[in-house]
């Protein structure tokens, strides 16, 4: 049975996967869980604690193995198998979520984008699948999509997460500055909202004064 996992634990070991990417480009063979912590902003037993969560990677007395650590994390995680994505809402922050280049090197295919407005799809000049959103239950089945990348008015943020939820997508990153109520059990959400983000930069900034 696998163990269950808190999500800012699994928030962190993502974090230091990125890390493992980062010191591999950069040709560095191993890292201590103090300089991970230090680049994450988290204290060395932590990062200890999360990694040992996943089981032994090797030696911390001497650091990780840079090259082990990020293929443990790899299997352990998941990031082994290319989830299928589509994009939801092509207004302006869709539509450059589309042009994200990185998707593909990271473990994700996004492969259709879905809108409301038939014209815009049609004047769309783009090398993914696009279709209206009228389409997305049969494209999502067919294509065997998984996750969804909301970012449609906040109006209908809710309604068409309903629709993504009854279409079979298992997980949601929500870019609407609203709150999409889903089946827990079902389907998993990430609220990624930019202005509550500034706030709680703002606050920290004021509380540190």
């Amino acid at each position: 049975m696998k163990k269950k996992l808190s999500i800012p634990t699994i928030t962190r070991l993502c974090m230091v996967f990125q890390q493992c990417d980062e010191l591999q480009i950069m040709g560095i063979l191993r890292v201590s869980s103090t300089q991970l912590g230090k680049a994450i902003g988290v204290p060395a037993h932590t990062i200890r604690k999360d990694i040992n969560c996943l089981g032994e990677v090797g030696d911390t007395g001497s650091g990780y193995d840079v090259a082990r650590l990020k293929a443990h994390l790899r299997r352990a995680l998941g990031f082994d198998q290319i989830r299928r994505a589509c994009i939801v809402g092509l207004g302006r922050l869709g539509s450059a979520l589309m042009d994200y280049e990185k998707f593909g090197a990271s473990g994700f295919s996004v492969v259709a984008g879905f809108d409301s407005s038939v014209n815009r799809i049609e004047t769309m000049q783009t090398r993914m699948p696009v279709y209206p959103a009228y389409d997305m239950k049969e494209v999502i089945q067919r294509e065997a999509i998984e996750l969804a990348l909301l970012a449609v008015p906040a109006p209908v943020a809710q309604a068409t997460a309903d629709v993504l939820v009854a279409s079979g997508i298992r997980g949601i990153v929500n870019f609407c500055p609203v709150v999409i109520n889903v089946p827990e059990t079902q389907v998993q959400v990430r609220n990624i909202n930019v202005i509550n983000e500034m706030r709680v930069l703002s606050s920290l900034m004021t509380l540190g004064e």
